[in-house]
């Protein structure tokens, strides 16, 4: 599943490339290369992607989350024993917290194809990024 998805998210790069080359810079907000498309016509494509990007990974998230449960409780009905909900309810914390985490994300990422302030790219950009990266150094 995380080759497929990592296979998908080399489109919009490699579509960027093909349609302008000239078009890719450097960010200093994240200190990574950003794709400048000006076409009006990818303003809502990048939108759509931006929201697969944040929808995806969240649905992968659920969908597991779910299911770790569901295989949980039943392997313990099948042993008669008591379920142990601290770690049932680790996990399900583990996977709430990140889900909303990454929303933040994905609305700057959906916001910012529609909204040109400067407030959002620098002040919203780091913190969303900040959330993220405490909940990465939390999980460890």
């Amino acid at each position: 599943v995380c080759g497929i998805i990592w296979f998908c998210s080399l489109g919009f790069p490699i579509l960027s490339l093909v349609i302008g080359k000239g078009n890719v810079q450097f960010n200093y907000l994240g200190y990574s290369c950003i794709y400048v498309i000006s076409a009006d016509a990818w303003t809502i494509r990048k939108s759509v992607l931006g929201g697969f990007v944040l929808l995806v990974p969240n649905i992968v998230v659920i969908v597991t989350t779910t299911w770790l449960i569901v295989l949980a409780v039943g392997v313990t009905n099948r042993g008669g024993d008591k379920i142990k909900w601290q770690g049932l309810m680790t996990v399900i914390t583990t996977a709430v917290v990140y889900c909303l985490t990454v929303l933040p994300v994905g609305l700057y990422y959906i916001l910012g194809q529609f909204v040109r302030d400067p407030m959002l790219y620098v002040h919203f950009f780091r913190a969303t990024h900040a959330i993220v990266n405490i909940n990465v150094m939390a999980n460890f």
